[in-house]
């Protein structure tokens, strides 16, 4: 059952990016008081940002959204200095700075943070409650802080016979010659030609999960480069790759329900959440019910399990933008912030919805998965309220000959 009906957009009418600030705040905040409630009671007054110079609180608790201020982070103007040989920026995979300044702002007013805030930890859009006191001259110390944490989860049923899905991600058919074999292998294994492998019998296999970037990945030799402005051109070995996707996509649907996702580097919007693929692309394929064309990021449920995750955009993004070391990690705290992607619309592009924020998470899925990752990872998530999520990081599989 596809549930991602929320990242597919009725219209197209372009808006402030401010607004989505301020959707995502509003509908924040009444899971962030009941964060509060659970972990202080009403042992402290909730105050208002634009208020806490008049009010007469030794300690209260505030809410809001976190700006990281990070004078390496890229922008079009950076970039235009650099083009103009007018300030040299140094390229680098990771925009952190001991510099960096963390900011709490709502609709009306901003406060720099200090106290026990691990900057490092965090990005620009996570939503939180902040437990502390007004220092004056616009500062204000944190000692304590919380954020909504996970949502509650429909029960997980119980199965009577083994259930599997297939995830993968990064096929880079436009460098076919790196994996073929590896496909082709792939291919006949869920076809039931090579028996059962690693006690998986490929008859309890449902359905294939096609995390993006299956054209093409980023390549090695390109230059690691931020813009907000995107240009792309078709070329032969685009249009090649999609003719192989087709015919890989026509072998699977035959067998075995397939969702295929989108990716940055496909040939679908740039901008979150992105479309599905155009059907077009596809006049083999499109003729199965078995062959869905889904968004991204993608919620669907399987048998009563939910799934939630994207092509790897958000995961990558935070990782830019943090000290996190592994992407796994930036995925349990995505379930914390209750959000999928908090970066969106600061440094990861998105669509500027003013009266949605389609990447709130409003119920923990059973299993959340990020694609296009440079290596397989997995672990269990645990709320505190028995929430149990199965945290899943999907390989290239051009690069690793990975499935999840």
């Amino acid at each position: 059952k596809n549930l991602s009906t929320r990242f597919s957009r009725k219209n197209d009418d372009y808006n402030q990016f401010f607004k989505m600030y301020n959707v995502r705040l509003d509908r924040m905040s009444k899971y962030l008081l009941d964060a509060i409630k659970k972990k202080w009671g009403d042992k402290y007054p909730i105050c208002k940002l634009y208020k806490l110079a008049e009010e007469d609180e030794d300690i209260c608790v505030v809410i809001g959204t976190l700006f990281k201020d990070q004078k390496l982070k890229p922008s079009v103007l950076k970039q235009l200095a650099e083009s103009n040989q007018l300030m040299p920026q140094p390229i680098t995979n990771r925009f952190t700075d001991e510099s960096d300044v963390l900011y709490l702002e709502d609709e009306l007013q901003r406060f720099q943070l200090e106290g026990i805030l691990n900057k490092e930890l965090l990005v620009t859009g996570i939503t939180c409650a902040l437990l502390g006191r007004n220092k004056g001259d616009g500062k204000f110390e944190v000692i304590d802080y919380t954020f909504a944490d996970y949502r509650p989860q429909i029960e997980r049923p119980l199965m009577n016979s083994n259930v599997y899905v297939v995830l993968l991600s990064g096929l880079d058919l436009s460098h076919l010659e790196k994996s073929s074999l590896s496909i082709r292998l792939l291919v006949n294994w869920l076809s039931g030609y090579l028996g059962d492998i690693n006690e998986v019998c490929t008859a309890d296999i449902t359905r294939v999960v096609i995390a993006g970037n299956s054209v093409k990945t980023s390549s090695d030799d390109e230059q690691m480069k931020f813009t907000m402005i995107v240009h792309s051109s078709q070329k032969s070995d685009v249009v090649d790759a999609i003719k192989i996707l087709d015919a890989f996509l026509l072998e699977l649907c035959q067998v075995i329900d397939v969702d295929l996702m989108p990716g940055r580097n496909d040939p679908s919007n740039y901008v979150l959440p992105q479309k599905g693929l155009h059907h077009c692309l596809f006049p083999q394929s499109k003729l199965y019910k078995s062959f869905n064309r889904v968004t991204n990021p993608y919620e669907c449920e399987i048998n009563g399990i939910r799934l939630l995750g994207s092509s790897g955009e958000p995961i990558s993004d935070i990782l830019k933008f943090s000290e996190y070391a592994e992407p796994i990690d930036v995925l349990e705290n995505c379930l914390k912030w209750n959000h999928i992607a908090p970066t969106a619309p600061d440094t990861l592009a998105c669509f500027p919805f003013y009266d949605n924020d389609p990447f709130i998470i409003e119920d923990c899925p059973h299993v959340f998965f990020a694609g296009n990752q440079k290596k397989f990872a997995t672990k269990l998530a645990k709320g505190a309220e028995g929430q149990v999520t199965r945290l899943i990081c999907i390989p290239e599989f051009s690069s690793t000959f990975t499935a999840a």
